[in-house]
């Protein structure tokens, strides 16, 4: 545990110095009657440990204290110009240098402040930020230099952290043992398998295929292609990761609308949100799904049970909402020069000469030729601003190793390969479904389902695994990884019991699951989906009354803490799936979309999601959170 801990980071008003329990105004411990009040302790926060007595803060001055908070706010600002103010420079390199001395600045300046003055809090905050920025901006690295983006930022700072003693080996041991309602690890270990699977369907081509036959069949319609989009992405988005769904969607329904001169974005958001909103109703649908689901001793029909309702009912109001918002958008014609790039993009992905397209050929047509002829995008191992490999796919490029050619659908039609990654992608899930009949749990039998699917596919044809292990994002695990510490040392440090708070005035009622869902969506547009439920799950785990022992000592009041502790921890699922759809920040798969869309001439920015998703998001997640509280049993 951190010595001297600061006071006003640990510490709620009046409940008894020295007390058992969980101290504080709102708790519910047992006190002695001294003027202090009762101090959870780091190991308490963590999920162990008794209540100390409050240690005090540092001895330093409030000049000293300023100081130290000027140095971290300068030094945070200094790396953010230079990675914005790089963004135009050519070299990779040189911005990749600048970047790498201004974070090593940082940290140094932050390592002095903190030796003067020991602000653990504050430390922390500053490498958190530096992890999240690297993550939303990152430096590709080249000729294998690694760059700085999710996959080492954040191991590097949780190496800072440990190395100045903020940290110990105990805390980064916990940070993934967890404690016996959490075990943060499964997520990395079901990570393995589910990586697995959904980059060989999608190298197979199968999704490929299948998104290339719905869009063609309702592209003669725009409310057809609009809606088909929409509910092809929600379906999908129950059996495999929505941000999976949104790369393989992205390029061919850009490619679409490009062909029939219809505005991109609109028909880019009806998949994105559709994808992210129903992803609510299975554990599969997104892995932040599968950790607070192991929290609140969800097995896959549990989850299915309490969320799906909520989840449905959120799904349709947001297909209303953006029926309203895009009314006037999806009917109108693009500018003529943008079908003039889709049929130029077309001809370079056909192999044809710049100015060699069929004009005979009917948009359809022309685009049911192309996305054949078209391998399918790759799922990004590292993109274009990963770590400079230009080997690896790069976030749908349109040029494809041969193995992965060998394994999509080039004449249009669903190969075996396709078909047998689709058959155990949801074997996995109808194992998962019969988990209280087996009682493996979810992260162990997609985890197996992988390691086989592996064995299999290496018996068959060694050079799909190869492509398969070529694209998958290998920096997931370790930025996975490098965040659950973080959010541990959020946790260790007090960040996480202070921001808290905000669940107190609720924190008898099912109705916290409002705060806790708007909260959630407002941290994914500041730290990515994953990070941000992350904290607020250990912002949760830090509320006093919702401490198993206050639960106990509460008597009959204990049933409405726990309730309550459910509901804000239902929320936070929608939270961190709603969140995506308010900025490109706010997930991977939004990150992706951004990416892929410029790489075809398509520009799409947080305003302009941000514009759409305010209208759309806030009334979807009051309806969820209100089914939640009024209909599902938490």
């Amino acid at each position: 545990d951190y010595p001297n801990p600061p006071k006003s980071f640990f510490q709620y008003g009046g409940g008894g110095g020295g007390g058992k329990g969980g101290g504080g105004k709102s708790g519910g411990g047992k006190g002695g009657g001294g003027k202090g009040a009762g101090l959870v302790a780091p190991s308490q926060l963590s999920g162990g440990g008794d209540v100390l007595p409050d240690a005090g803060p540092p001895d330093a001055g409030l000049p000293a204290l300023l100081l130290h908070a000027a140095v971290s706010l300068v030094s945070c600002c200094a790396l953010l110009v230079v990675l914005l103010g790089g963004a135009a420079t050519d070299d990779p390199m040189a911005r990749l240098r600048r970047g790498l001395m201004t974070l090593v600045a940082v940290l140094a300046l932050e390592g002095i402040a903190h030796l003067a003055v020991p602000q653990p809090h504050i430390s922390v905050a500053v490498v958190v930020a530096a992890s999240v920025v690297l993550t939303i901006n990152p430096l590709p690295g080249r000729d294998g230099v690694p760059g700085l983006h999710m996959g080492t930022a954040p191991l590097l700072c949780v190496g800072w952290l440990w190395a100045v003693g903020i940290l110990s080996l105990a805390d980064l041991e916990r940070s993934l043992y967890g404690t016996p309602s959490l075990r943060p690890y499964h997520l990395v270990v079901m990570f393995l398998g589910s990586v697995y699977l959904c980059t060989a369907l999608e190298r197979s081509g199968f999704l490929h295929t299948a998104a290339t036959r719905v869009v063609s069949h309702f592209g003669r319609s725009p409310w057809g292609l609009f809606w088909a989009l929409g509910c092809f992405s929600a379906c999908l988005t129950v059996l495999i990761p929505d941000d999976i769904v949104t790369m393989t969607l992205t390029p061919i329904t850009i490619r679409m609308c490009q062909l029939l001169a219809l505005p991109e974005v609109p028909f880019l958001f009806s998949q994105f949100f559709a994808g992210n909103i129903w992803a609510v109703t299975l554990v599969t649908g997104n892995p932040t799904n599968v950790l607070l689901a192991e929290d609140l001793g969800d097995t896959f029909v549990s989850f299915a049970a309490r969320m799906g309702v909520p989840g449905v009912a959120a799904g349709l109001v947001s297909f209303a909402l953006m029926y309203i918002t895009n009314r006037t958008k999806v009917d109108v014609r693009a500018d003529p020069t943008g079908r003039e790039a889709g049929l130029e993009l077309a001809a370079l992905d056909a192999g044809d000469g710049p100015g060699e397209a069929a004009p005979s050929h009917s948009a359809l047509g022309r685009f049911e030729s192309v996305a054949a002829a078209s391998a399918p995008s790759s799922l990004a191992g590292q993109d274009s601003e990963g770590d400079g490999d230009g080997e690896r796919s790069s976030l749908g490029s349109r040029h494809h190793s041969p193995e992965g050619e060998r394994g999509s659908a080039r004449d249009g039609t669903f190969t075996r390969t396709g078909v047998f990654c689709l058959v155990r992608v949801l074997t996995a899930t109808l194992i998962c479904a019969l988990e209280s009949v087996h009682g493996l749990p979810v992260y162990l039998v997609v985890l197996i389902m992988g390691a086989c699917s592996i064995v299999v596919d290496g018996l068959i044809d060694a050079a799909f695994v190869a492509d398969t292990l070529r694209h998958m994002p290998w920096e997931l695990f370790s930025f996975v990884t490098g965040f659950l510490v973080l959010a541990e040392a959020m946790s260790v440090t007090g960040i996480s019991l202070a921001l808290a708070s905000v669940f107190l005035p609720l924190a008898h009622t099912k109705s916290v699951a409002y705060v806790s869902g708007f909260v959630t969506m407002l941290f994914c547009n500041l730290f990515e989906t994953l990070p941000a439920t992350l904290i607020v799950f250990k912002m949760i785990d830090s509320v006093p009354q919702w401490k198993p022992a206050a639960i106990a000592a509460a008597g009959v009041h204990g049933a409405g803490f726990r309730a309550a502790r459910r509901a804000a921890l239902s929320a936070v699922i929608f939270g961190s799936n709603f969140g995506a759809n308010t900025a490109c920040i706010g997930s991977l798969g939004g990150l992706m979309m951004r990416r892929l869309a410029a790489m075809q001439g398509v520009v799409v920015t947080n305003g302009m999601l941000l514009r759409q998703g305010i209208p759309v998001m806030i009334p979807t997640m009051f309806v969820a959170c209100w089914v939640l509280v009024n209909w599902s049993e938490v």
